[in-house]
């Protein structure tokens, strides 16, 4: 058909968002715009730096990479877990800095510009916390509406928490932008879980050998970095293997046909710092009697997710 999807990506680079970038710069029916960063995994200078060696490693295109937001609209900084991603946030494998440089002007100022000339020409996946996304609201109300869509890597769907037994890592990093982002936005969101990358959607040992077994170098690398995780993995649930949560994303950006279940509701997140701050809230049962503002993906074609995230690396 030649019709390309538009993307921007905001992301807070780690080892799996490296891989989702790499997922969309290899995807033909995919142009990306331009993609943004932000604190979360790693600092958003590591960030910035992890996104240029991404996208130089995907081997495609060189789509400008901005600088964004380096803390929470208001929490403190949460010092990430080394044994996920490593200290750098590439799993520590000393890779040579990236020959690319970040694009002039803050991810903020970029994004608010670039939506507001393309009016309902663009989607955007959030692989992070989504603190750039919370500053628009406020700073340009009427911008994030003009987004066809927003797929967010974010919460647990009706799983445990991994950052907190209740909470997810990006929700759980900035639940106060995420708030504002539901509370604001004003557009399609399309949020997939952690829950999503574990127990049938988990990428196993054996998996995880037959896509080393392609001989594909970019495969390869998209593996190496994960390393660090898949030792915790090992720790964590007795088995080898890789929760690819970024990935997982992506692939639900990519193809949303894969998504067999869903729920659209009125959903908030908990921003009082007790036991379910970060945590999700999603009112099924409609008892609050407020419009639907988010699609939670509760169930994915596992075939079809890991061949979507193979097939683009490989």
């Amino acid at each position: 058909s030649g019709f390309m999807r538009r993307f921007l990506i905001d992301t807070d680079t780690g080892t799996d968002d490296a891989v989702a970038l790499i997922m969309a710069l290899r995807d033909p029916g995919v142009k990306v715009e331009a993609i943004t960063t932000v604190a979360g995994n790693v600092d958003v200078d590591r960030a910035t730096q992890n996104a240029l060696i991404s996208v130089e490693r995907a081997e495609t295109y060189a789509p400008p990479v901005y600088k964004g937001l380096g803390m929470p609209i208001l929490r403190e900084r949460i010092k990430a877990d080394k044994s996920v991603h490593g200290e750098d946030g590439m799993g520590d494998l000393n890779l040579p800095k990236a020959k690319l440089t970040p694009a002039d002007g803050h991810a903020v100022d970029f994004l608010i510009r670039y939506i507001e000339d393309n009016p309902g020409e663009l989607e955007m996946v959030t692989l992070g916390p989504v603190t750039n996304l919370a500053l628009i609201c406020h700073r340009s109300p009427q911008t994030l509406a003009k987004l066809k869509k927003i797929y967010m890597m974010m919460g647990t769907g009706t799983w445990f928490g991994n950052a907190t037994p209740m909470a997810e890592g990006n929700a759980s990093m900035d639940p106060e932008a995420l708030d504002i982002v539901l509370r604001y936005a004003k557009t399609e969101i399309i949020l997939v879980g952690w829950d999503l990358c574990t127990n049938e959607y988990y990428f196993t040992g054996e998996d995880i050998a037959a896509i080393y077994a392609a001989g594909s170098h970019i495969a390869k690398f998209c593996l190496d970095i994960n390393h660090t995780l898949m030792t915790l993995n090992e720790r964590r649930f007795g088995v080898k293997g890789i929760d690819f949560a970024d990935p997982v994303a992506m692939a639900v950006a990519l193809e949303p046909d894969m998504v067999e279940q869903s729920v659209t509701a009125y959903t908030r997140v908990e921003t009082n710092t007790g036991l379910a701050y970060g945590a999700i809230a999603i009112d099924y049962f409609h008892r609050q009697g407020k419009q639907p503002n988010a699609t939670t993906c509760l169930k994915l074609d596992a075939q079809k997710m890991k061949d979507c995230i193979i097939r683009r690396i490989v």
